[in-house]
C-alpha cells in the first residue's frame, strides 16, 4: 500500500504518494518459535467446513471421471 511522503497541512491540496517498491524497506517479522494458534470452536468449524467441501467436490469429480472413462462399471438399468 502506498504511504504519504509528507504529512499534509490543512491548506495543501496535493498529496505526495510513494510507490511501495520505492519506499524504505521494513524489517520483516519472523514467526519462528510462536507455536500453534489457539482456535475457538467457531473458527475451527469455519476453517474445517471449506476443507471438507473441497475434499467432497474433488471426490465427486474423480468419481465422475472414473465413470466416464469406464474404470468403474455403470449399473445396468
Amino acid at each position: 500500500m502506498a504511504t504519504l511522503a509528507t504529512q499534509p497541512t490543512p491548506d495543501e491540496t496535493h498529496l505526495y504518494v510513494i510507490h511501495p517498491l520505492d519506499d524504505v524497506h521494513e524489517q520483516k517479522c519472523t514467526s519462528e518459535g510462536l507455536g500453534l494458534m489457539q482456535l475457538t470452536p467457531t473458527v475451527r468449524i469455519a476453517l474445517t467446513t471449506p476443507r471438507i467441501y473441497l475434499i467432497a467436490m474433488t471426490l465427486i469429480i474423480l468419481y465422475r471421471m472414473a465413470t466416464l472413462t469406464h474404470l468403474i462399471p455403470q449399473h445396468a438399468l
